[in-house]
Protein backbone atom coordinates (compact mmCIF):
# COMPACT_ATOMS: atom_id res chain seq x y z
CA UNK A 1 0.00 0.00 0.00
CA UNK A 2 2.99 2.34 0.35
CA UNK A 3 3.06 2.85 -3.40
CA UNK A 4 -0.67 3.65 -3.46
CA UNK A 5 -0.27 6.41 -0.85
CA UNK A 6 2.80 7.72 -2.66
CA UNK A 7 0.72 7.98 -5.84
CA UNK A 8 -1.95 9.90 -3.92
CA UNK A 9 0.59 12.35 -2.52
CA UNK A 10 2.30 12.77 -5.91
CA UNK A 11 -0.94 14.08 -7.41
CA UNK A 12 -2.07 17.70 -7.26
CA UNK A 13 -1.21 18.63 -3.64
CA UNK A 14 -3.98 21.22 -3.23
CA UNK A 15 -6.66 18.92 -4.61
CA UNK A 16 -5.39 16.04 -2.47
CA UNK A 17 -5.54 18.20 0.67
CA UNK A 18 -9.12 19.24 -0.14
CA UNK A 19 -10.11 15.60 -0.58
CA UNK A 20 -8.45 14.62 2.73
CA UNK A 21 -10.08 17.46 4.69
CA UNK A 22 -13.49 16.58 3.29
CA UNK A 23 -13.06 12.93 4.18
CA UNK A 24 -11.97 13.83 7.72
CA UNK A 25 -15.03 16.07 8.07
CA UNK A 26 -17.26 13.19 6.95
CA UNK A 27 -15.63 10.87 9.50
CA UNK A 28 -16.09 13.45 12.28
CA UNK A 29 -19.78 13.87 11.44
CA UNK A 30 -20.26 10.10 11.54
CA UNK A 31 -18.51 9.94 14.93
CA UNK A 32 -20.94 12.54 16.30
CA UNK A 33 -23.90 10.55 15.02
CA UNK A 34 -22.66 7.31 16.53
CA UNK A 35 -21.81 9.15 19.75
CA UNK A 36 -25.50 9.91 20.13
CA UNK A 37 -26.38 6.22 19.94
CA UNK A 38 -25.68 5.50 23.62
CA UNK A 39 -28.01 8.11 25.14
CA UNK A 40 -30.58 7.27 22.46
CA UNK A 41 -30.40 3.57 23.34
CA UNK A 42 -30.60 4.45 27.05
CA UNK A 43 -33.66 6.62 26.47
CA UNK A 44 -35.30 3.90 24.40
CA UNK A 45 -34.65 1.22 27.04
CA UNK A 46 -35.51 3.46 29.96
CA UNK A 47 -31.92 3.48 31.26
CA UNK A 48 -31.23 7.17 31.66
CA UNK A 49 -28.08 6.43 33.61
CA UNK A 50 -25.68 3.90 32.20
CA UNK A 51 -22.13 3.15 33.39
CA UNK A 52 -20.72 6.25 35.03
CA UNK A 53 -17.93 6.85 32.56
CA UNK A 54 -20.12 6.32 29.54
CA UNK A 55 -23.02 8.34 30.89
CA UNK A 56 -20.86 11.24 31.95
CA UNK A 57 -19.16 11.46 28.57
CA UNK A 58 -22.42 11.23 26.64
CA UNK A 59 -24.10 13.85 28.81
CA UNK A 60 -21.15 16.23 28.53
CA UNK A 61 -21.10 15.85 24.74
CA UNK A 62 -24.85 16.45 24.43
CA UNK A 63 -24.70 19.45 26.78
CA UNK A 64 -21.80 20.91 24.79
CA UNK A 65 -23.76 20.58 21.53
CA UNK A 66 -26.82 22.11 23.22
CA UNK A 67 -29.28 19.35 22.38
CA UNK A 68 -32.19 18.16 24.50
CA UNK A 69 -31.35 14.49 25.25
CA UNK A 70 -34.76 13.02 24.46
CA UNK A 71 -35.16 10.03 22.16
CA UNK A 72 -36.79 11.93 19.27
CA UNK A 73 -34.07 14.60 19.17
CA UNK A 74 -31.27 12.06 19.40
CA UNK A 75 -32.73 9.93 16.59
CA UNK A 76 -32.96 13.03 14.37
CA UNK A 77 -29.34 13.85 15.24
CA UNK A 78 -28.22 10.35 14.30
CA UNK A 79 -30.17 10.39 11.03
CA UNK A 80 -28.91 13.86 10.16
CA UNK A 81 -25.31 12.86 10.85
CA UNK A 82 -25.65 9.80 8.60
CA UNK A 83 -27.11 11.88 5.75
CA UNK A 84 -24.56 14.68 6.14
CA UNK A 85 -21.70 12.15 6.27
CA UNK A 86 -22.99 10.53 3.05
CA UNK A 87 -23.26 13.91 1.28
CA UNK A 88 -19.75 15.02 2.29
CA UNK A 89 -18.26 11.61 1.38
CA UNK A 90 -20.03 11.64 -1.98
CA UNK A 91 -18.71 15.13 -2.77
CA UNK A 92 -15.16 14.28 -1.67
CA UNK A 93 -14.94 10.95 -3.49
CA UNK A 94 -16.60 12.42 -6.60
CA UNK A 95 -13.92 15.10 -6.60
CA UNK A 96 -11.30 12.38 -6.15
CA UNK A 97 -12.85 10.59 -9.15
CA UNK A 98 -12.38 13.76 -11.23
CA UNK A 99 -8.73 13.94 -10.16
CA UNK A 100 -8.35 10.23 -10.98
CA UNK A 101 -9.73 10.78 -14.49
CA UNK A 102 -7.32 13.70 -14.98
CA UNK A 103 -4.43 11.46 -13.91
CA UNK A 104 -5.45 8.79 -16.46
CA UNK A 105 -5.63 11.35 -19.27
CA UNK A 106 -2.37 12.94 -18.14
CA UNK A 107 -0.57 9.58 -18.18
CA UNK A 108 -1.81 8.87 -21.71
CA UNK A 109 -0.84 12.31 -23.00
CA UNK A 110 2.62 12.06 -21.43
CA UNK A 111 3.30 8.60 -22.86
CA UNK A 112 2.03 9.50 -26.34
CA UNK A 113 4.07 12.71 -26.30
CA UNK A 114 7.14 10.82 -25.07
CA UNK A 115 6.76 8.21 -27.82
CA UNK A 116 6.48 10.82 -30.55
CA UNK A 117 9.48 12.62 -29.11
CA UNK A 118 11.62 9.47 -28.92
CA UNK A 119 14.26 8.61 -31.50
CA UNK A 120 13.40 6.36 -34.42
CA UNK A 121 16.14 3.92 -33.42
CA UNK A 122 14.44 3.46 -30.03
CA UNK A 123 10.96 3.05 -31.49
CA UNK A 124 12.11 0.54 -34.10
CA UNK A 125 13.39 -1.72 -31.30
CA UNK A 126 10.13 -1.71 -29.32
CA UNK A 127 6.94 -3.78 -29.42
CA UNK A 128 4.00 -1.58 -30.36
CA UNK A 129 1.67 -3.80 -28.32
CA UNK A 130 3.55 -2.90 -25.14
CA UNK A 131 2.71 0.76 -25.58
CA UNK A 132 -0.86 -0.03 -26.66
CA UNK A 133 -1.34 -2.03 -23.44
CA UNK A 134 0.06 0.81 -21.34
CA UNK A 135 -2.13 3.46 -22.98
CA UNK A 136 -5.31 1.35 -22.99
CA UNK A 137 -5.09 -0.51 -19.65
CA UNK A 138 -2.24 0.63 -17.44
CA UNK A 139 -3.14 4.33 -17.55
CA UNK A 140 -6.64 3.63 -16.24
CA UNK A 141 -5.46 1.24 -13.54
CA UNK A 142 -2.69 3.60 -12.47
CA UNK A 143 -5.19 6.44 -12.08
CA UNK A 144 -7.44 4.16 -10.01
CA UNK A 145 -4.64 4.07 -7.44
CA UNK A 146 -5.43 7.68 -6.56
CA UNK A 147 -9.11 6.93 -6.04
CA UNK A 148 -8.29 3.77 -4.07
CA UNK A 149 -5.93 5.73 -1.79
CA UNK A 150 -8.62 8.36 -1.16
CA UNK A 151 -11.12 5.66 -0.22
CA UNK A 152 -8.63 3.90 2.08
CA UNK A 153 -7.71 7.17 3.80
CA UNK A 154 -11.40 7.86 4.35
CA UNK A 155 -11.84 4.42 5.91
CA UNK A 156 -8.78 4.83 8.14
CA UNK A 157 -10.03 8.22 9.33
CA UNK A 158 -13.41 6.68 10.14
CA UNK A 159 -11.81 3.81 12.03
CA UNK A 160 -9.61 6.13 14.14
CA UNK A 161 -12.47 8.46 15.12
CA UNK A 162 -14.88 5.58 15.82
CA UNK A 163 -12.21 3.89 17.94
CA UNK A 164 -11.78 7.13 19.89
CA UNK A 165 -15.52 7.35 20.52
CA UNK A 166 -15.59 3.73 21.68
CA UNK A 167 -12.68 4.33 24.08
CA UNK A 168 -14.45 7.33 25.61
CA UNK A 169 -17.58 5.26 26.23
CA UNK A 170 -16.00 2.11 27.63
CA UNK A 171 -12.29 1.68 27.14
CA UNK A 172 -12.18 -1.95 28.32
CA UNK A 173 -14.86 -3.11 25.91
CA UNK A 174 -13.44 -0.92 23.15
CA UNK A 175 -9.99 -2.44 23.52
CA UNK A 176 -11.52 -5.91 23.47
CA UNK A 177 -13.38 -5.02 20.25
CA UNK A 178 -10.22 -3.62 18.65
CA UNK A 179 -8.34 -6.79 19.65
CA UNK A 180 -11.06 -8.84 17.97
CA UNK A 181 -10.72 -6.75 14.80
CA UNK A 182 -6.94 -7.19 14.74
CA UNK A 183 -7.37 -10.95 15.31
CA UNK A 184 -9.80 -11.22 12.40
CA UNK A 185 -7.44 -9.24 10.16
CA UNK A 186 -4.50 -11.47 11.08
CA UNK A 187 -6.57 -14.62 10.48
CA UNK A 188 -7.46 -13.43 6.98
CA UNK A 189 -3.92 -12.26 6.16
CA UNK A 190 -2.92 -15.52 4.45
CA UNK A 191 -5.81 -15.22 2.00
CA UNK A 192 -4.82 -11.61 1.35
CA UNK A 193 -1.29 -12.68 0.40
CA UNK A 194 -2.64 -15.37 -1.95
CA UNK A 195 -4.97 -12.85 -3.57
CA UNK A 196 -2.18 -10.27 -3.96
CA UNK A 197 0.09 -12.81 -5.66
CA UNK A 198 -2.76 -13.84 -7.98
CA UNK A 199 -3.52 -10.19 -8.77
CA UNK A 200 0.12 -9.56 -9.65
CA UNK A 201 0.16 -12.55 -12.01
CA UNK A 202 -3.13 -11.43 -13.55
CA UNK A 203 -1.84 -7.90 -14.20
CA UNK A 204 1.43 -9.10 -15.76
CA UNK A 205 -0.20 -11.84 -17.83
CA UNK A 206 -2.89 -9.50 -19.15
CA UNK A 207 -0.24 -7.00 -20.28
CA UNK A 208 1.73 -9.80 -22.01
CA UNK A 209 -1.46 -11.07 -23.67
CA UNK A 210 -2.25 -7.61 -25.05
CA UNK A 211 1.19 -7.39 -26.66
CA UNK A 212 0.73 -10.79 -28.34
CA UNK A 213 -2.77 -9.98 -29.59
CA UNK A 214 -1.66 -6.69 -31.15
CA UNK A 215 1.14 -8.51 -32.98
CA UNK A 216 -1.25 -11.21 -34.24
CA UNK A 217 -3.84 -8.73 -35.46
CA UNK A 218 -1.15 -6.79 -37.34
CA UNK A 219 -0.34 -9.99 -39.26
CA UNK A 220 -3.89 -11.29 -39.60
CA UNK A 221 -4.05 -11.30 -43.40
CA UNK A 222 -0.86 -13.33 -43.83
CA UNK A 223 -1.92 -15.79 -41.11
CA UNK A 224 -5.30 -16.35 -42.72
CA UNK A 225 -3.98 -16.43 -46.27
CA UNK A 226 -1.54 -19.24 -45.44
CA UNK A 227 -3.72 -20.78 -42.70
CA UNK A 228 -0.77 -20.73 -40.34
CA UNK A 229 -2.35 -19.32 -37.21
CA UNK A 230 -2.58 -22.67 -35.37
CA UNK A 231 1.11 -22.69 -34.30
CA UNK A 232 0.69 -19.10 -33.08
CA UNK A 233 -2.22 -20.18 -30.89
CA UNK A 234 -0.08 -22.64 -28.89
CA UNK A 235 1.85 -20.03 -26.86
CA UNK A 236 -1.32 -17.90 -26.75
CA UNK A 237 -3.24 -20.76 -25.13
CA UNK A 238 -0.46 -21.18 -22.56
CA UNK A 239 -0.78 -17.52 -21.68
CA UNK A 240 -4.57 -17.83 -21.42
CA UNK A 241 -4.24 -20.87 -19.12
CA UNK A 242 -1.87 -18.93 -16.90
CA UNK A 243 -4.34 -16.07 -16.80
CA UNK A 244 -7.18 -18.50 -16.00
CA UNK A 245 -5.27 -19.90 -13.02
CA UNK A 246 -4.57 -16.42 -11.70
CA UNK A 247 -8.23 -15.39 -12.06
CA UNK A 248 -9.52 -18.53 -10.33
CA UNK A 249 -7.00 -18.26 -7.48
CA UNK A 250 -7.83 -14.62 -6.94
CA UNK A 251 -11.59 -15.18 -6.91
CA UNK A 252 -11.40 -18.21 -4.59
CA UNK A 253 -9.20 -16.25 -2.19
CA UNK A 254 -11.71 -13.39 -2.24
CA UNK A 255 -14.62 -15.74 -1.51
CA UNK A 256 -12.67 -17.37 1.31
CA UNK A 257 -11.86 -13.97 2.75
CA UNK A 258 -15.46 -12.72 2.63
CA UNK A 259 -17.11 -15.86 3.98
CA UNK A 260 -14.37 -16.63 6.51
CA UNK A 261 -14.42 -13.05 7.79
CA UNK A 262 -18.19 -13.25 8.22
CA UNK A 263 -18.03 -16.50 10.24
CA UNK A 264 -15.13 -15.43 12.47
CA UNK A 265 -16.66 -12.01 13.21
CA UNK A 266 -20.05 -13.51 14.08
CA UNK A 267 -18.51 -15.98 16.52
CA UNK A 268 -16.30 -13.40 18.22
CA UNK A 269 -19.09 -10.84 18.54
CA UNK A 270 -21.42 -13.43 20.07
CA UNK A 271 -18.80 -14.51 22.64
CA UNK A 272 -17.82 -10.90 23.48
CA UNK A 273 -21.44 -9.77 23.88
CA UNK A 274 -22.28 -12.72 26.15
CA UNK A 275 -19.25 -12.14 28.39
CA UNK A 276 -19.82 -8.37 28.50
CA UNK A 277 -23.41 -8.77 29.62
CA UNK A 278 -22.97 -11.71 32.06
CA UNK A 279 -19.51 -11.19 33.51
CA UNK A 280 -18.30 -7.62 32.88
CA UNK A 281 -21.35 -5.66 34.17
CA UNK A 282 -21.70 -3.77 30.89
CA UNK A 283 -25.11 -2.25 30.28
CA UNK A 284 -27.18 -3.23 27.28
CA UNK A 285 -27.02 0.26 25.66
CA UNK A 286 -23.22 0.14 25.90
CA UNK A 287 -23.18 -3.30 24.30
CA UNK A 288 -25.38 -2.01 21.49
CA UNK A 289 -23.25 1.06 20.83
CA UNK A 290 -19.90 -0.70 21.09
CA UNK A 291 -21.29 -3.49 18.90
CA UNK A 292 -22.28 -0.99 16.22
CA UNK A 293 -18.87 0.67 16.41
CA UNK A 294 -17.11 -2.68 16.28
CA UNK A 295 -19.11 -3.76 13.24
CA UNK A 296 -18.24 -0.49 11.53
CA UNK A 297 -14.53 -0.82 12.37
CA UNK A 298 -14.48 -4.45 11.25
CA UNK A 299 -16.20 -3.48 8.01
CA UNK A 300 -13.52 -0.82 7.50
CA UNK A 301 -10.73 -3.32 8.18
CA UNK A 302 -12.32 -5.67 5.66
CA UNK A 303 -12.52 -2.89 3.04
CA UNK A 304 -8.90 -1.90 3.64
CA UNK A 305 -7.79 -5.52 3.20
CA UNK A 306 -9.76 -5.74 -0.04
CA UNK A 307 -8.07 -2.54 -1.14
CA UNK A 308 -4.74 -4.22 -0.45
CA UNK A 309 -5.85 -7.02 -2.79
CA UNK A 310 -6.70 -4.53 -5.51
CA UNK A 311 -3.69 -2.34 -4.97
CA UNK A 312 -1.22 -4.79 -6.48
CA UNK A 313 -2.81 -4.43 -9.94
CA UNK A 314 -2.78 -0.66 -9.68
CA UNK A 315 0.76 -0.55 -8.36
CA UNK A 316 2.06 -2.73 -11.19
CA UNK A 317 0.23 -0.67 -13.78
CA UNK A 318 1.50 2.57 -12.26
CA UNK A 319 5.09 1.29 -12.22
CA UNK A 320 4.82 0.09 -15.84
CA UNK A 321 3.36 3.43 -16.92
CA UNK A 322 6.07 5.44 -15.20
CA UNK A 323 8.78 3.14 -16.58
CA UNK A 324 7.46 3.40 -20.15
CA UNK A 325 7.38 7.20 -19.97
CA UNK A 326 10.85 7.33 -18.40
CA UNK A 327 12.23 4.94 -21.02
CA UNK A 328 10.83 6.97 -23.91
CA UNK A 329 12.04 10.23 -22.34
CA UNK A 330 15.52 8.75 -21.85
CA UNK A 331 15.58 8.01 -25.59
CA UNK A 332 14.29 11.42 -26.63
CA UNK A 333 15.43 12.41 -30.10
CA UNK A 334 18.21 14.96 -30.17
CA UNK A 335 17.57 18.04 -32.25
CA UNK A 336 20.52 20.34 -31.49
CA UNK A 337 20.36 22.13 -34.84
CA UNK A 338 18.90 25.64 -34.96
CA UNK A 339 19.32 26.72 -38.58
CA UNK A 340 16.29 26.96 -40.83
CA UNK A 341 16.63 24.54 -43.78
CA UNK A 342 16.88 26.14 -47.22
CA UNK A 343 17.07 23.94 -50.30
CA UNK A 344 17.97 25.86 -53.44
CA UNK A 345 21.02 23.90 -54.60
CA UNK A 346 21.32 20.26 -53.48
CA UNK A 347 21.44 17.70 -50.68
CA UNK A 348 24.78 15.90 -50.53
CA UNK A 349 26.12 12.71 -48.94
CA UNK A 350 29.90 12.87 -48.51
CA UNK A 351 31.59 9.54 -47.69
CA UNK A 352 28.64 8.50 -45.49
CA UNK A 353 28.67 5.15 -43.67
CA UNK A 354 26.08 3.64 -41.33
CA UNK A 355 25.76 0.37 -39.42
CA UNK A 356 23.15 -1.38 -37.29
CA UNK A 357 25.34 -2.71 -34.51
CA UNK A 358 28.12 -4.72 -36.13
CA UNK A 359 26.29 -5.03 -39.46
CA UNK A 360 27.31 -2.44 -42.06
CA UNK A 361 24.35 -1.14 -44.09
CA UNK A 362 25.98 1.51 -46.30
CA UNK A 363 29.64 2.38 -46.71
CA UNK A 364 31.35 5.41 -48.25
CA UNK A 365 28.24 6.72 -50.02
CA UNK A 366 28.72 9.87 -52.11
CA UNK A 367 25.58 11.12 -53.81
CA UNK A 368 24.10 14.46 -54.81
CA UNK A 369 20.36 15.19 -54.87
CA UNK A 370 19.84 18.39 -56.89
CA UNK A 371 17.00 20.72 -55.94
CA UNK A 372 13.84 20.58 -58.07
CA UNK A 373 15.07 17.56 -59.98
CA UNK A 374 14.32 13.84 -59.88
CA UNK A 375 16.91 11.58 -58.26
CA UNK A 376 16.36 7.83 -58.50
CA UNK A 377 18.02 5.25 -56.23
CA UNK A 378 17.69 1.94 -58.01
CA UNK A 379 18.76 -1.45 -56.75
CA UNK A 380 17.71 -4.77 -55.24
CA UNK A 381 15.98 -5.20 -51.89
CA UNK A 382 18.34 -4.88 -48.93
CA UNK A 383 20.92 -2.87 -50.87
CA UNK A 384 20.69 0.14 -48.50
CA UNK A 385 18.33 2.45 -50.44
CA UNK A 386 15.85 3.01 -47.60
CA UNK A 387 18.68 3.58 -45.13
CA UNK A 388 19.97 6.41 -47.32
CA UNK A 389 16.52 8.00 -47.15
CA UNK A 390 16.29 7.49 -43.37
CA UNK A 391 19.59 9.32 -43.03
CA UNK A 392 18.39 12.14 -45.28
CA UNK A 393 15.26 12.55 -43.15
CA UNK A 394 17.41 12.51 -40.00
CA UNK A 395 15.86 9.40 -38.48
CA UNK A 396 19.39 8.03 -38.09
CA UNK A 397 22.76 9.76 -37.90
CA UNK A 398 25.74 8.44 -39.88
CA UNK A 399 28.70 6.94 -38.03
CA UNK A 400 31.01 8.52 -40.58
CA UNK A 401 30.80 11.20 -43.24
CA UNK A 402 28.57 14.24 -43.64
CA UNK A 403 25.10 14.99 -44.96
CA UNK A 404 24.43 18.61 -45.95
CA UNK A 405 21.56 20.74 -47.25
CA UNK A 406 22.87 23.53 -49.49
CA UNK A 407 26.26 23.10 -47.85
CA UNK A 408 24.91 23.29 -44.28
CA UNK A 409 25.52 20.10 -42.24
CA UNK A 410 22.28 18.35 -41.32
CA UNK A 411 23.45 18.32 -37.69
CA UNK A 412 23.19 22.14 -37.66
CA UNK A 413 19.69 22.21 -39.11
CA UNK A 414 16.47 22.09 -37.07
CA UNK A 415 15.33 18.55 -37.95
CA UNK A 416 11.67 19.21 -37.18
CA UNK A 417 11.55 22.18 -39.56
CA UNK A 418 13.38 20.10 -42.17
CA UNK A 419 10.84 17.29 -41.91
CA UNK A 420 7.95 19.72 -42.28
CA UNK A 421 9.27 20.34 -45.79
CA UNK A 422 9.14 16.61 -46.68
CA UNK A 423 6.36 14.58 -48.25
CA UNK A 424 7.07 10.88 -47.67
CA UNK A 425 5.53 7.68 -48.98
CA UNK A 426 7.00 4.73 -47.05
CA UNK A 427 7.33 1.22 -48.40
CA UNK A 428 5.08 -0.13 -45.62
CA UNK A 429 1.56 1.03 -46.44
CA UNK A 430 -0.23 1.26 -43.09
CA UNK A 431 -3.36 3.37 -43.31
CA UNK A 432 -5.46 4.61 -40.40
CA UNK A 433 -8.74 2.82 -39.69
CA UNK A 434 -10.58 5.96 -40.77
CA UNK A 435 -12.06 7.55 -43.89
CA UNK A 436 -10.10 8.62 -46.98
CA UNK A 437 -10.03 12.28 -45.96
CA UNK A 438 -8.49 11.64 -42.53
CA UNK A 439 -5.91 9.31 -44.06
CA UNK A 440 -4.77 12.09 -46.36
CA UNK A 441 -4.98 15.04 -43.95
CA UNK A 442 -3.92 13.20 -40.75
CA UNK A 443 -6.68 15.22 -39.11
CA UNK A 444 -5.10 18.60 -39.95
CA UNK A 445 -8.02 21.11 -40.08
CA UNK A 446 -5.98 23.54 -42.18
CA UNK A 447 -5.98 21.14 -45.14
CA UNK A 448 -9.04 21.91 -47.25
CA UNK A 449 -10.99 19.50 -49.45
CA UNK A 450 -9.70 21.40 -52.49
CA UNK A 451 -6.14 20.55 -51.43
CA UNK A 452 -7.18 16.92 -50.90
CA UNK A 453 -8.75 16.66 -54.35
CA UNK A 454 -5.65 18.20 -55.99
CA UNK A 455 -3.40 15.71 -54.20
CA UNK A 456 -5.67 12.84 -55.30
CA UNK A 457 -5.48 14.08 -58.90
CA UNK A 458 -1.68 14.14 -58.85
CA UNK A 459 -1.66 10.65 -57.31
CA UNK A 460 -4.02 9.28 -60.02
CA UNK A 461 -6.52 8.48 -57.24
CA UNK A 462 -9.34 10.95 -57.90
CA UNK A 463 -11.37 8.58 -60.09
CA UNK A 464 -11.42 5.61 -57.74
CA UNK A 465 -12.18 7.81 -54.70
CA UNK A 466 -15.04 9.49 -56.58
CA UNK A 467 -16.51 6.04 -57.29
CA UNK A 468 -16.45 4.99 -53.62
CA UNK A 469 -19.94 4.89 -52.02
CA UNK A 470 -19.22 7.81 -49.68
CA UNK A 471 -16.34 9.47 -51.50
CA UNK A 472 -13.87 11.05 -49.08
CA UNK A 473 -15.97 9.79 -46.13
CA UNK A 474 -15.49 6.14 -47.18
CA UNK A 475 -13.71 4.00 -44.60
CA UNK A 476 -10.50 2.31 -45.74
CA UNK A 477 -10.84 -0.46 -43.13
CA UNK A 478 -8.31 -1.84 -40.65
CA UNK A 479 -4.83 -0.94 -41.96
CA UNK A 480 -6.49 -0.12 -45.29
CA UNK A 481 -7.92 -3.63 -45.64
CA UNK A 482 -10.88 -2.43 -47.76
CA UNK A 483 -8.53 -1.03 -50.37
CA UNK A 484 -6.36 -2.82 -52.91
CA UNK A 485 -2.59 -2.51 -52.64
CA UNK A 486 -2.54 0.01 -55.50
CA UNK A 487 -5.30 2.09 -53.93
CA UNK A 488 -3.45 2.18 -50.63
CA UNK A 489 -0.30 3.36 -52.40
CA UNK A 490 -2.16 6.12 -54.21
CA UNK A 491 -3.81 7.34 -50.97
CA UNK A 492 -0.36 7.34 -49.34
CA UNK A 493 1.01 9.33 -52.29
CA UNK A 494 -1.84 11.86 -51.99
CA UNK A 495 -1.06 12.13 -48.26
CA UNK A 496 2.55 13.07 -49.13
CA UNK A 497 1.52 15.61 -51.79
CA UNK A 498 -1.33 17.36 -49.95
CA UNK A 499 0.91 19.78 -47.99
CA UNK A 500 2.84 20.88 -51.10
CA UNK A 501 6.22 19.79 -49.70
CA UNK A 502 9.56 21.00 -51.00
CA UNK A 503 11.00 17.46 -50.96
CA UNK A 504 9.03 14.44 -52.13
CA UNK A 505 10.40 11.01 -51.14
CA UNK A 506 8.85 7.95 -52.77
CA UNK A 507 9.85 4.51 -51.46
CA UNK A 508 8.69 1.85 -53.96
CA UNK A 509 5.56 3.92 -54.50
CA UNK A 510 4.35 1.98 -57.58
CA UNK A 511 5.39 -1.54 -56.64
CA UNK A 512 1.76 -2.69 -56.28
CA UNK A 513 0.42 -0.93 -59.38
CA UNK A 514 -0.25 -2.28 -62.84
CA UNK A 515 2.07 -0.99 -65.63
CA UNK A 516 -0.51 1.40 -67.09
CA UNK A 517 -1.28 3.11 -63.75
CA UNK A 518 2.41 3.19 -62.92
CA UNK A 519 3.18 5.01 -66.17
CA UNK A 520 0.43 7.56 -65.44
CA UNK A 521 1.90 8.27 -61.98
CA UNK A 522 5.44 8.42 -63.39
CA UNK A 523 4.31 11.00 -65.96
CA UNK A 524 2.55 13.03 -63.25
CA UNK A 525 5.66 12.97 -61.06
CA UNK A 526 7.86 13.92 -64.03
CA UNK A 527 5.70 17.02 -64.57
CA UNK A 528 6.47 18.08 -60.98
CA UNK A 529 10.27 18.06 -61.31
CA UNK A 530 10.53 21.85 -61.34
CA UNK A 531 8.21 22.13 -58.34
CA UNK A 532 9.60 19.53 -55.94
CA UNK A 533 12.94 17.97 -55.13
CA UNK A 534 12.01 14.35 -55.79
CA UNK A 535 13.82 11.26 -54.52
CA UNK A 536 12.58 7.88 -55.73
CA UNK A 537 13.54 4.47 -54.36
CA UNK A 538 12.66 1.77 -56.82
CA UNK A 539 13.62 -1.40 -58.59
CA UNK A 540 11.22 -0.67 -61.48
CA UNK A 541 12.49 0.37 -64.87
CA UNK A 542 9.75 2.96 -65.52
CA UNK A 543 11.30 5.47 -63.11
CA UNK A 544 14.77 5.44 -64.66
CA UNK A 545 13.38 7.06 -67.80
CA UNK A 546 12.54 10.30 -65.95
CA UNK A 547 15.60 10.44 -63.67
CA UNK A 548 17.80 13.52 -63.75
CA UNK A 549 20.24 11.60 -61.57
CA UNK A 550 20.29 7.83 -61.34
CA UNK A 551 22.26 5.89 -58.75
CA UNK A 552 22.66 2.14 -58.65
CA UNK A 553 22.70 1.03 -55.03
CA UNK A 554 24.10 -2.40 -54.26
CA UNK A 555 25.78 -3.94 -51.20
CA UNK A 556 25.76 -0.60 -49.39
CA UNK A 557 27.49 1.33 -52.17
CA UNK A 558 25.95 3.92 -54.50
CA UNK A 559 27.23 4.36 -58.07
CA UNK A 560 26.19 7.23 -60.32
CA UNK A 561 25.12 6.20 -63.83
CA UNK A 562 23.92 8.25 -66.79
CA UNK A 563 20.13 8.37 -66.62
CA UNK A 564 17.93 7.46 -69.57
CA UNK A 565 16.55 10.99 -69.51
CA UNK A 566 20.02 12.40 -70.05
CA UNK A 567 20.82 9.79 -72.74
CA UNK A 568 17.64 10.74 -74.55
CA UNK A 569 18.62 14.40 -74.41
CA UNK A 570 22.00 13.62 -75.98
Amino acid sequence: MKMIFRIFLQGDRLRSVLVLLSLLAAAAVEAVGIGALLPAAGALLGQADTQAQSGDFANRMIAWVGITPDFKTLVLLIAGAIVLKAVISFAALSYAAVVSADIAIGFRERLISSLFGASWRFYADQQAGKFAAAIANDATRASQAYLLAAQVLAQIAQAVLLGAVALLYNWQLALASIAVGVTVGAAMNRLIKISRAAGRREADTTAHLTVKIVDLLANMKALKAMHRFQPMLIPLRRTLKKLRRALITGEVAKLGFNLGNEVVVTLLITIAAYLAYTSWNVTLPEIVVIGVIFLKINDIISKVQKAVQQSVKYERSYVRMVEQIALADANREDNPGTRVPMLADACRFEDVSFSHGERAIISGVNIEIPARRITVLKGPSGAGKTTIIDLLIGLYQPQRGRISIDGVPLTEIDLFKWRRKIGYVPQELNLLHADVRENITFGDPEISDEMVYEALRQAEASDFVANLPEGLESSVGEMGGKMSGGQRQRISLARALVTNPEVLILDEVTSALDPATELDIVRNIAALRNRYTIVVITHRQAWTAIADRLYEVENGHATWVASEARIAQT
